[in-house]
Formats: C-alpha cells, sequence, structure tokens
C-alpha cells in the first residue's frame, strides 16, 4: 500500500474511533466527568496504534466533548448546568450563584466612533447619529468556575455603547460597577424598552480564543437596542455567550389590552 494509502486508511480508522466514542457520550453510556477508556485499553480493544487512539481523542477535545486531565487520562466534559435570564431585569450574578457557580468580571473603558458594527448594523444607523459620532463602550467579560474555586471560565463577553457626550463624567465611563438604567434616568433619558436581536451561530475563530471553546462550538449573539418613551436609542449592548450547557430564557408580558 502507498504512503497516501496507509494515511488515508488511518484517517478512517480514528475517524470510525472518534465517532464511536463520540455515540457513546451522546448516548449516555458515558457521562459527564466520567473517565474514558486510556489510550493503552483502546490500543488492545480496537487493535489500533497509539497515534490512531491519540488522534480520535484529540477530535474529541477540538468538538468540547472530552476534556485531557494530565497524569489522569481522557474525561467526558463537564459542562455548567446555567439558565441565564435574558430579559433587561436579569442578573448575571444571581443566576450563576442560583447554578452553584463563582463568579466574576472584568470592565475595560473605551472610546470608538458609530462606524462599529452591531449584527450586521452600524451603531450610526441603531442609535441614528452620524458615523463619526464619538461613542463610549464599556467591555464587560464575565468568568465562571466551580462554587470553591476561582471563577477562570470565560463565560460571555459583553460590550455596552453610549453615546460619549451623553456618558463622559458619569459612572458608565469608569471600569467600576454601574446601573445603566439608574445613571441613563438621572440623565433625563429613563429607558422605556428595548429592541433584541438574537443568532444563535457556530463560533468563530475569535470566539474560540475568547471564550476558550472548542473547535466546534455554538454561541449567541445578542444585540440589545435601549430606547426612551419617545421611541428614542440611546445605547446597544452586544454581546457574545456560550451556550455549551446554557439556558436562556425570557420574561415577557402581555399588552394591556382595553375591555370589549
Amino acid at each position: 500500500m502507498s504512503r497516501r494509502g496507509r494515511e488515508a486508511a488511518r484517517g478512517d480508522v480514528y475517524t470510525r474511533l472518534a465517532d464511536d466514542l463520540r455515540h457513546a457520550i451522546t448516548s449516555g453510556r458515558y457521562k459527564p466527568g466520567d473517565r474514558l477508556p486510556s489510550t493503552v485499553e483502546l490500543m488492545d480493544r480496537e487493535n489500533v496504534a497509539n497515534l490512531t487512539a491519540r488522534a480520535a481523542y484529540r477530535q474529541l477535545i477540538e468538538e468540547g466533548l472530552v476534556e485531557a486531565v494530565p497524569k489522569r487520562g481522557y474525561f467526558v466534559r463537564e459542562h455548567a448546568r446555567i439558565t441565564w435570564h435574558l430579559s433587561p431585569a436579569g442578573d448575571w450574578a444571581a443566576d450563576a450563584i442560583a447554578a452553584g457557580r463563582s463568579h466574576r468580571a472584568e470592565t475595560a473603558i473605551g472610546i470608538t466612533d458609530a462606524s462599529v458594527t452591531v449584527l450586521g448594523r452600524t451603531l450610526a444607523d441603531r442609535l441614528a447619529i452620524a458615523p463619526d459620532a464619538r461613542m463610549l463602550s464599556r467591555r464587560t467579560t464575565r468568568y465562571t468556575g466551580p462554587p470553591d474555586g476561582a471563577a477562570t471560565e470565560p463565560d460571555s463577553v459583553s460590550v455596552a455603547y453610549y453615546p460619549y457626550d451623553l456618558a463622559d463624567g458619569t459612572p458608565l465611563a469608569a471600569p467600576g460597577d454601574a446601573d445603566p438604567a439608574r445613571v441613563l434616568a438621572d440623565l433625563g433619558t429613563p429607558i422605556a424598552g428595548h429592541d433584541d436581536e438574537l443568532y444563535p451561530r457556530l463560533a468563530t475563530g475569535t470566539d474560540r480564543q475568547m471564550l476558550e471553546l472548542g473547535a466546534v462550538s455554538v454561541v449567541l449573539e445578542l444585540a440589545r437596542t435601549s430606547y426612551t418613551t419617545r421611541r428614542h436609542p440611546v445605547a446597544v449592548t452586544h454581546e457574545i455567550r456560550r451556550c455549551d450547557g446554557a439556558t436562556f430564557c425570557y420574561q415577557l408580558t402581555e399588552p394591556r389590552r382595553r375591555p370589549s
């Protein structure tokens, strides 16, 4: 057999082996946290080479199904089961606590312009302002972790944009905690509602690096435009959240109707 033929055959074997292991995981034979067969065990059981067994596991690691623990072996990855409330009144920290997770957030302040694109539309278009208008941005990276451990696992990245002339000199312009609804109300521009756009999609390379995701992962992208009682848009929030193990909830109310 030629070298190319041997490589193709080896590829077929590790793909089949990865398929078998994937099915064993997704069918529940192996549950989150379970130890998987070692490469030596796979070599003996499946009559494959060590490189083939390692290649199969490498594929499953890239897919986010398996994790390698040094000196211990391969394990089915445990995904944190968390319910996130995406309604404006939702409390991210409270959701993390309810799921038994530790949490922390880091916020950085920046200045950009309204030409920034969020889900295919510029901030200028969303806020009805000039493309060169200055914008203040609050970029918050959120992390979770085990209940008694450090919160080091990136969960989401949220960037909130405000017209610079409106937000400058307010708590929104500082990296500490801030309540945007209260700040905007104090400025005479109380928030009356939001237009949300949700876009579930495969993670890009940037997403995978930012959120430490596997090669084949899904994220939820959210664009939220906030407006006043007169439907005047005053802020845009852009979030990217990892979807593994996550349930996203909304709380909706029916409009008031006059008695017939």
